[in-house]
């Protein structure tokens, strides 16, 4: 149930236009209750093909869980996956760009801060996600490059 989002026109008729990364992010955001164990955080990881979910305490996002947290800290912690929390392993808080961001903004911050996922943003409510994967979409295209 992944869907991006259709560049704009604008970006292929100008070359040196800096793609916005609401034109790279995922949405829906896909998303776990705080409460929910490790174990049923990595099952819907698996079936939906995704390396991070976002985590949710009532209404508010509160946090990420990513394959690395599962890897560093459930698995090399020798932590049981089926009785630790989420909300005990996940990072936080999470980084976030408006999505009218340039993609290079968000190369950068995610480097910064030596993340491979960014909360996106529209109105201060979060609407998407990029991910480094989504960045390699955006470099691996010669059009898009301004250097």
């Amino acid at each position: 149930m992944k869907s991006k989002h259709v560049p704009h026109r604008f970006s292929k008729e100008h070359e040196d236009h800096l793609e916005e990364i609401g034109d790279y992010m995922t949405s829906p955001v896909l998303n776990v209750d705080s409460e929910s164990s490790v174990k049923e955080a990595a099952q819907i990881m698996q079936s939906k093909h995704i390396g991070s979910l976002f985590v949710k305490k009532g209404d508010e996002f509160v946090g990420i869980i990513t394959e690395n947290d599962l890897s560093r800290k459930v698995v090399a912690g020798s932590l049981d996956p089926a009785t630790t929390k989420v909300v005990e392993i996940m990072t936080a808080p999470i980084h976030t760009l408006d999505c009218m961001e340039h993609v290079e903004k968000a190369n950068q911050l995610m480097a910064q801060n030596k993340i491979r996922h960014l909360g996106v943003t529209k109105n201060d409510e979060i609407i998407g996600i990029l991910s480094v994967r989504d960045l390699v979409a955006y470099f691996a295209n010669p059009r898009m490059r301004t250097w």
